[in-house]
């Protein structure tokens, strides 16, 4: 189960997340507080923030399928302190990723 919610996430260790998953658990929640550009004084964004969401959120079900970061900066499992690094990577697994949940799954 997926849960997306527009208030500002954190873990006693970081001062914010994008998201949060249990490893190999059931559900997964992901914010738009900190995606969209008026968080950062920009103008309104709905395609970028929409891009942003679904990378966040495939990002989050991969971790509930088991999977960790990746190194592959361009690999939506990367992980991104900032959404800049989101914007970066794709929305798709890497070659590596995939043959990992191939095996999860």
């Amino acid at each position: 189960m997926l849960g997306v919610t527009s208030g500002d996430l954190f873990v006693p260790v970081l001062t914010y997340v994008f998201g949060e998953a249990q490893l190999d658990g059931k559900v997964a929640v992901v914010s738009s507080y900190r995606l969209r550009d008026e968080y950062y004084g920009l103008a309104p964004d709905a395609g970028l923030l929409h891009h942003r969401l679904v990378k966040e959120s495939v990002h989050e079900l991969g971790h509930a399928f088991g999977l960790l970061h990746c190194h592959n900066y361009l690999c939506v499992m990367h992980s991104s302190t900032g959404v800049e690094e989101i914007d970066i990577k794709t929305e798709r697994l890497c070659t590596e990723c995939r043959g990992k949940i191939g095996i999860v799954v």
